[in-house]
């Protein structure tokens, strides 16, 4: 009998630790083609998985990090988010379309992102 309680024990903490083990960013460059797909010459889909105990908020930064690496790399400056579509299984997933901008930000544009900004305050958060 003790060593099922020890055993329940075991599972009982692994199951804990496990959940606060929320995920991990993967960079672009470990992105799978189907996680970023061109729609336009500055507009693309950007998807997003993490785990499914990964809270909303970290997802929401990731996806953010995500898409301000892409902006630089293709030679932009700025991006909008639009579109969202989320689900919820045995990972969570997130796609967004992101429209990017060179140059200044575009006026009147208070949800437009600086992607050096994005990737500044994702590195001063680690």
């Amino acid at each position: 009998m003790k060593r099922y309680f020890q055993a329940v024990a075991l599972v009982v903490s692994l199951l804990t630790t496990s959940a606060c083990a929320t995920g991990h960013y993967t960079p672009l460059t470990g992105a799978d083609k189907d996680e970023v797909e061109q729609l336009r010459e500055n507009v693309y889909r950007v998807e997003y998985r993490v785990s499914s105990f990964t809270s909303q908020e970290h997802l929401d930064a990731y996806l953010r990090r995500r898409c301000a690496e892409l902006t630089l790399r293709e030679g932009y400056d700025f991006f909008h988010l639009a579109q969202r579509a989320d689900v919820l299984a045995l990972s969570r997933r997130t796609s967004m379309t992101v429209t990017m901008y060179k140059g200044k930000k575009p006026a009147g544009a208070d949800d437009v992102y600086d992607a050096k900004e994005i990737l500044a305050e994702s590195t001063q958060e680690r």
